[in-house]
């Protein structure tokens, strides 16, 4: 089923997927999108990153 939700609503189910251990798998492409949302709107902010192979 297809919905359109808000980005702080698709950020906090994102959050409790990963605090319950859960993949996010399921939402690659929504993933992508939110990507060029960001690189968009939000592209100069900075996070503190620790990448895992």
């Amino acid at each position: 089923m297809e919905k359109e939700i808000t980005i702080a609503e698709f950020a906090k189910e994102l959050k409790v997927r990963l605090d319950n251990g859960k993949t996010v798998d399921c939402c690659k492409e929504e993933l992508l999108r939110l990507a060029d949302i960001i690189t968009d709107k939000i592209g100069s902010e900075k996070i503190l990153v620790t990448w895992k192979d």
